[in-house]
């Protein structure tokens, strides 16, 4: 990442490009002027041989100048151009006077436009030094009156106007060029740091990268994030760069909103806050000693302040209102981010809750299916072990008579848990398993007889023993309970006729013939009391 270069005395490209071609348009123009002028000379009925060697001398410099312009050697190149300039005020000051003015101008406006500070210095000396050396040579000798003294003073005038002016719009020329450049730069690094922060959902790892790009991008000393609280009272450190950073981070460094401080300030108003170390309200923190200037700007979600970015610079007086502008977009996008990023985490606890709630919910139910397979297997050992007289039948022809064996289609059936075709005496068998909560209580065969398909006898048999399966458990489940409604109903006359007997003895005997009538015992007993003690030797005692 390139930092932004903030100040820099360096002309933007702009500027020098402009400059360059100047300089090119005005070396033609006197390599092709010298030219002419020499030829012209050359041919004349009495040539100037002073003006001719002038002439060829300027056209050799400006070949020159050419040559070292397209090898690249822009500084030799302007350096003989101004030398050309001088020069021709020096030559043609011995030729004519409006000659002289050309060339004096012609150098004023040249060094104004190409050379440095001192150098222009130097060429305008030169230049006025060389008129105002003029007239007083003029002068000694008697030369000028006071009548012809006037053109070398407007000469002298507008050399001085044009130079000076010229060189005044060459200088704003360039500062509102660097100025538009540095906006450019200020607005180009915006962008793309609040491009690569805004691809980020994850708020910790936002606020750490933002910072860094931050400082590396904007070249600055230190850059912080601070988020308000819940109740948007304190503004807490939310990342801060390097060691220091790490440190204050540690320390849970938080400032009170409305304090005094530029983060209680810019929280408080949500406006941005500037403050240089020269400042009486500004408070140095120890730990940045070479904090010069601070900055503080507001972290918006819509209308609602959230925190602040706070950055802080070497320099004094350094956050323009280009900079300003700039960090703010920056500040901006780190708002949206932020609520992005808190949107995002909610969403995401709200999709773990959900998976988890999921999770349990589908370990609930394996466990309420499991538990159901075993109530249903219990249930139906419990309901054929006590001897019900039907426990399955058989149809032989059109007689139905009531059977428990299992045959091996049935045995095969009921492993596989599935569907099963087999063979008997010529004779296609399908027997078919009866599942109930995953559980098999029983199987059904049919010998598949006549035209219909054995696949849809199997389809039909699987439907019916499904359903047979539920009507066969209903029907236990009801006959269990007409049971347990029996025994309720017989414990209560039992009870009933407890409230009219008053002896012990009778209560007994009540309570033996009930009980043996009702479960049909032959032998039942009633004891009071505790059960003695057996000693070693055979003997009881109470």
């Amino acid at each position: 990442m390139t930092p932004i270069s903030q100040g820099s005395d360096r002309a933007p490209v702009l500027v020098n490009r402009t400059r360059d071609r100047y300089l090119y348009v005005l070396i033609v123009f006197i390599t092709f002027a010298s030219m002419l002028g020499a030829v012209s000379i050359s041919i004349s009925s009495e040539p100037n041989q002073f003006l001719l060697g002038f002439t060829i001398s300027l056209f050799v410099m400006s070949v020159i100048a050419l040559i070292v312009l397209w090898r690249g050697h822009i500084t030799l190149a302007i350096y003989i151009v101004i030398l050309q300039s001088v020069v021709g005020v020096f030559a043609t000051s011995q030729i004519d006077i409006w000659w002289m003015l050309f060339d004096a101008i012609l150098a004023a406006i040249t060094a104004s436009v190409l050379a440095e500070r001192n150098f222009y210095r130097i060429v305008m000396t030169l230049v006025l030094g060389t008129i105002l050396a003029l007239i007083i040579h003029s002068i000694q000798i008697d030369k000028i009156g006071n009548g012809q003294l006037v053109p070398y003073l407007v000469i002298m005038l507008c050399v001085t106007i044009v130079g000076v002016t010229t060189r005044y719009f060459t200088i704003q020329s360039r500062k509102a060029a660097e100025v538009a450049a540095s906006s450019a730069n200020l607005l180009q690094a915006a962008a793309a740091t609040s491009e690569i922060i805004g691809k980020l959902l994850k708020l910790d790892e936002l606020l750490s990268q933002a910072i860094e790009l931050i400082r590396e991008r904007f070249a600055f000393y230190h850059v912080q994030i601070f988020l308000l609280d819940e109740a948007g009272e304190n503004a807490q450190l939310a990342a801060s760069t390097g060691s220091v950073g790490q440190m204050l981070f540690e320390r849970h460094h938080s400032l009170p909103v409305g304090s005094r401080s530029v983060i209680g300030r810019v929280t408080s108003s949500g406006q941005p806050v500037t403050a240089n170390d020269t400042d009486p309200f500004y408070h140095r923190n120890e730990l940045l000693p070479n904090t010069r200037s601070e900055l503080a700007l507001p972290i918006l979600d819509g209308d609602k302040i959230i925190g602040a970015l706070d950055v802080q610079s070497r320099r004094y007086e350094v956050f323009t209102t280009e900079v300003i502008q700039a960090l703010q977009v920056v500040a901006n996008q780190l708002g949206i981010t932020i609520r992005n990023a808190r949107l995002f985490e909610e969403q995401e606890k709200t999709t773990n809750d959900a998976r988890r709630l999921f999770l349990e919910s589908e370990t609930n139910l394996r466990e309420i299916q499991r538990l159901n397979q075993q109530l249903t297997r219990s249930g139906w050992q419990d309901y054929l072990q006590t001897g019900k007289p039907v426990s399955g039948v058989t149809l032989n022809g059109t007689a139905i008579t009531p059977a428990a064996e299992w045959t091996d289609s049935l045995r095969a059936a009921t492993r596989a848990r599935q569907a099963v075709t087999t063979e008997r005496e010529g004779q296609k068998i399908i027997s078919v398993p009866m599942v109930l909560d995953n559980e098999v209580i029983g199987a059904i065969e049919v010998e598949a007889t006549g035209t219909t398909q054995e696949s849809d006898i199997t389809e039909m048999v699987n439907a019916v023993a499904q359903r047979l399966a539920l009507s066969l458990d209903k029907a236990r489940l009801f006959e269990e309970s007409q049971e347990a409604t029996a025994r309720e109903q017989r414990i209560n006359e039992i009870v009933t006729r407890y409230q009219s007997v008053n002896n012990i003895d009778e209560l007994l005997r009540i309570t033996l013939l009930e009980l043996s009538q009702s479960l049909g015992a032959t032998h039942s007993s009633i004891r009071l009391g505790t059960a003695p003690v057996v000693s070693l030797n055979g003997e009881g005692h109470a």
